[in-house]
């Protein structure tokens, strides 16, 4: 994947498939996962882009994967989404380096939002 790429983590199938329909409507190349595992049993160091990451999942969680990239050196702007969130742990996302926080349900447009920020971030 050279181009840069939405990479979709959310153990929800329907969220999986409704972000990766959303993403490639405004012309951006997408990639789903079900798993924080799935997805870095995946990783290629030479990939490019973002991610669009759910907090809450079995196995390893959003926040663990963020620091699990973080001790990998991966650069990928995180876009975090999550259904149910707290303020400090949305707060501690953030200060870790996420681009932006979304709850559900969120404004398409929002989320169309906040990966164009990440994926801006990810070629400077």
């Amino acid at each position: 994947m050279s181009e840069p790429t939405v990479f979709i983590i959310d153990d929800d199938e329907a969220c999986r498939d409704s972000i990766r329909e959303l993403v490639v409507s405004v012309g951006l190349l997408a990639s789903v996962f079900a798993s924080a595992f799935e997805f870095l049993n995946a990783l290629n160091p030479t990939w490019r882009g973002c991610l669009v990451l759910d907090l809450h999942m079995p196995g390893m969680n959003g926040l663990s994967l963020q620091k699990r990239l973080q001790e990998m050196r991966v650069d990928l702007p995180i876009v975090f989404i999550s259904g149910s969130v707290d303020i400090p742990t949305a707060f501690q996302a953030i200060k870790d380096g996420a681009v932006e926080f979304l709850q559900k349900p969120y404004p398409q447009q929002q989320l169309v939002d906040a990966i164009h920020k990440a994926l801006r971030l990810a070629r400077a």
